[in-house]
């Protein structure tokens, strides 16, 4: 098998970058010692960015993540029994 990329692992970023040179028409394949049944099976983030959403949007993969998912729009930080929340909306426009 000749391909034109061999991306080494099969994480979020080798997947999707196997994905992007999928759809620009460049060969390419992903090696993995793990089993395809781990790597998806496995969450990987909790957060992700902006930028990152719209790179999934690009490359065609993020519908099930649309479906899914919710807006973060906060965070809590805590310190001994006392908790304080920062809502985002507050500070963007």
């Amino acid at each position: 098998m000749r391909v034109q990329v061999a991306i080494i692992g099969g994480g979020p970023s080798g997947l999707l970058l196997g994905q992007l040179l999928h759809k620009a028409g460049i060969d390419a394949i992903v090696l993995e010692r793990k089993t395809r049944d781990y790597v998806l099976g496995r969450i990987r983030a909790g957060v992700l960015e902006r930028g990152l959403v719209e790179l999934l949007d690009k490359a065609g993969v993020s519908e099930r993540l649309h479906k899914e998912s919710f807006t973060h729009d906060g965070t809590v930080i805590a310190q001994n029994n006392s908790y304080f929340r920062i809502p985002f909306s507050d500070y963007i426009d």
